[in-house]
């Protein structure tokens, strides 16, 4: 079969996220408890990437957006591929999220419907409930001395990890 036909051709949701690096602590978002999915989870700041937009862009607007601040030295610290469930009707098409971080650049922290923003030390974020693909590589994400983590998570019909990648696959800087 040709390539770029059904169904070699794919749906992907497409996300940046941002930890940001602000007075030796992490601000990250701890989501609204009326969100319908991770509700009360701990999570960078962050969201989908926009139509003709990279990811790298993405993130920086949403930083904007969410918290009210800009952001310098990104740095790009995990590539996820999230494989949901086929019949999930909500999000059956996988989702390639974008981590970076970030050091704290100006603004004053603001409010956001999205949930509170929170400053953690990175000893308390590993200890914090954390979305699930994220839990599985806050480590290297949090530890400067790392490069780029790619890894591919695998969900079942309750949100929970059945599958991840053995070896997470990583470029050394």
């Amino acid at each position: 079969m040709p390539i770029n036909q059904k169904p070699h051709i794919h749906e992907n949701v497409v996300c940046a996220n941002i930890f940001v690096r602000k007075d030796g602590k992490y601000l990250l978002l701890k989501r609204s408890k009326k969100k319908k999915y991770a509700a009360g989870v701990l999570h960078p700041i962050g969201g989908k990437v926009d139509k003709n937009e990279n990811p790298f862009v993405a993130a920086q607007r949403e930083v904007l957006e969410e918290a009210n601040i800009t952001v310098k030295n990104m740095r790009l610290e995990a590539v996820i591929l999230e494989i949901n469930p086929p019949d999930d009707k909500e999000s059956g098409c996988n989702w390639l999220v974008f981590h970076f971080s970030a050091d704290y650049d100006s603004g004053e922290v603001g409010t956001t419907e999205e949930g509170e923003l929170v400053l953690f030390e990175t000893d308390k974020i590993k200890k914090q409930e954390l979305f699930a693909s994220v839990r599985e590589v806050i480590d290297h994400i949090l530890d400067p001395n790392d490069g780029t983590v790619f890894m591919t998570t695998v969900f079942d019909d309750d949100g929970n990890v059945i599958y991840k990648e053995s070896k997470i696959n990583q470029c050394v800087i």
